[in-house]
């Protein structure tokens, strides 16, 4: 998530501390939003990513195996801020919103970077076209 998180760490090494929030993390998910999530290809390595697109929107990435994918409901898209180092959804697809842990909000360490967590972004490398998350009708009975 360099440079947002831990934007020194090539140089030196030095990783960000956060505080995540846990209460509610599935709810409510919006583009532009920080997401902790458990990566659906390897269940025991977390991840840290952008959420780029929701539930119902369509996305159009760039150098990626996808040519077009609308994001299913309860799912979403998500990106990592350095592109050119980054395993997120142009390498595994919409995920689940079930594997999403929390919300980073605070960088606790180091000293020098404590504070609320920037919610400042950068434009994705993939275009996104906002669309409307219909639910299921097996889910409505």
């Amino acid at each position: 998530m360099s440079p947002t998180l831990s934007p020194h760490f090539h140089e030196t090494g030095s990783r960000d501390y956060l505080v995540v929030w846990k209460p509610g993390a599935t709810q409510n998910v919006r583009r532009g939003e920080i997401v902790a999530y458990w990566s659906p290809r390897d269940p025991e390595n977390l991840k840290i990513k952008r959420v780029i697109a929701t539930a119902g929107d369509t996305v159009y990435p760039k150098e990626s195996r996808f040519k077009k994918e609308l994001v299913p409901y309860g799912h979403i898209w998500v990106e990592g801020d350095n592109w050119r180092k980054t395993r997120d959804s142009n390498d595994y697809g919409p995920i689940s919103k079930a594997l999403i842990i929390g919300k980073p909000k605070y960088i606790i360490w180091p000293w020098n970077r404590m504070g609320a967590l920037s919610t400042e972004w950068h434009h994705p490398r993939t275009r996104v076209v906002p669309g409307e998350a219909e639910i299921p009708k097996e889910f409505v009975d």
